[in-house]
């Protein structure tokens, strides 16, 4: 079972529990693990990375705020939580925010691993389900790479004609080298084996490509074994089969990668157009809807900004839309680069946004206000000058409704509109 696995620990908070046993269990069997800090940075990873699985330290002060943005980005990729002073009646507000299974963090490795296969079954059948009946029959434009000291003559002259590509690789090749490539055979022969096979699934450009073993009668029960292991390998081609049997086998394998792969693609797309404005490049109102409803307090010790363009619609009557929007699109990002990498900034309609704070003080939120204010009036925005007005609403009690604290922000971010702008206002 090699799988690339993000571990979330959010030590931030002093609410990080000791997860290195379930790391070492990972790296033991020859995954990735990328370790994160924070559910800031992790959805940073989610972003970039293709994940197998997901796991983090369970607490509601580390976890209730950004857990929901974090299930979004992850999409169907498994989420499972790790609690040890969590009690049993906090488990579903966890599960209700997208956890899909929790253990104690004493897990041992043997139950651990069960949990795991059984959610990456369910994750596999999630995307079969969406499979689509073309693409049958031999497949176009294939590569195949293969790691064997001897020549291997495996397929039948049909799969070789047109343009299939059959590269061989030696020790010390640099995987760069096959990033076309579609599927692996590896000689179940060659000494090195295993460890092959796992840098195959460990090297992103490969991870989720096929890897077969080649055996020929004495090296069955090696491959076997290998296979048994969970190391990445899908299938075991014999070499004293028809060798149109074998193409067909190998054709089959680089149908499906392909077809996962176009899905695959389709759901980072979609996550990522309806999570983000077009223009702005922030967290869009659909997304901000999406995260409020997950959540209906604030956190304590948070905030909530409402930042306000002034005369912007003066902007637009002047200069005209076109310009307009570039000129808001570029506060925005001005915006995004002065706030934290823990705040989460979205656009709450027109020239309106939102930024939600967390772990901060009343000082530090009138000194990230004002420095907002005073960033923004110093420079040019497609060549003309801007202010902006801001309202801020700091939380230092659970109790306060999350929407309540928008709604108070709005308020105050009018008020310093009505008296000239350029300016904050907030209690």
């Amino acid at each position: 079972m090699v799988l690339t696995v993000l571990v979330v620990n959010d030590f931030d908070d002093g609410c990080g529990l000791n997860l290195r046993c379930i790391v070492e269990y990972f790296k033991s069997n020859f995954c990735k693990v990328i370790e994160s800090r924070s559910i800031e940075e992790a959805l940073s990873v989610a972003g970039r990375e293709n994940l197998d699985l997901a796991i983090m330290s369970l607490s509601k002060k580390s976890c209730s705020d950004f857990l929901s943005i974090l299930r979004i980005a992850l999409g169907v990729t498994p989420l499972i939580g790790v609690a040890d002073a969590c009690s049993p009646q906090d488990f579903p507000f966890f599960s209700d925010n997208g956890v899909d299974d929790i253990i104690y963090s004493d897990i041992s490795k043997d139950d651990l691993f069960r949990k795991v296969n059984s959610l990456s079954d369910a994750k596999e059948k999630i995307y079969s389900s969406f499979l689509v009946k073309d693409m049958l029959g031999k497949q176009k434009r294939k590569r195949v790479a293969i790691f064997s000291d001897n020549p291997l003559d495996l397929f039948d002259r049909e799969f070789l004609s047109g343009d299939t590509v059959v590269d061989y690789m030696k020790a010390g090749n640099d995987l760069k080298e096959f990033a076309s490539t579609d599927l692996f055979l590896i000689d179940a022969k060659i000494p090195n084996v295993e460890e092959v096979c796992a840098n195959l699934k460990l090297c992103s450009l490969h991870q989720h490509k096929p890897v077969l073993l080649v055996a020929r009668g004495e090296d069955k029960e090696k491959a076997v074994s290998v296979y048994n292991k969970n190391i990445g390998v899908k299938d075991i081609i014999y070499t004293d089969i028809h060798p149109s049997i074998i193409s067909c086998k190998v054709n089959a394998h680089i149908k499906y990668k392909r077809l996962l792969d176009g899905f695959y693609r389709e759901v980072k797309r979609n996550t990522y157009m309806s999570s983000v404005d077009a223009l702005t490049t922030v967290y869009n109102r659909s997304f901000l809807e999406d995260f409020i409803s997950r959540r209906e307090n604030a956190m304590s010790h948070s905030a909530v900004l409402m930042i306000d363009l002034d005369k912007f619609k003066i902007i637009n009557d002047k200069y005209g839309h076109a310009f307009a929007d570039k000129v808001l699109s570029e506060v925005a990002v001005h915006l995004k680069s002065y706030i934290r990498l823990t705040d989460f900034i979205a656009r709450y309609g027109g020239d309106e946004f939102v930024v939600f704070l967390r772990n901060i003080s009343l000082t530090e939120i009138e000194k990230i206000s004002e420095r907002l204010v005073h960033s923004v009036a110093g420079k040019l925005f497609n060549g003309i000058h801007c202010t902006i007005s801001i309202g801020a609403c700091y939380i230092d009690k659970e109790e306060v409704k999350l929407r309540e604290a928008i709604f108070i922000a709005d308020s105050f971010m009018y008020i310093s509109k009505k008296s000239g702008g350029n300016s904050v206002y907030f209690c």
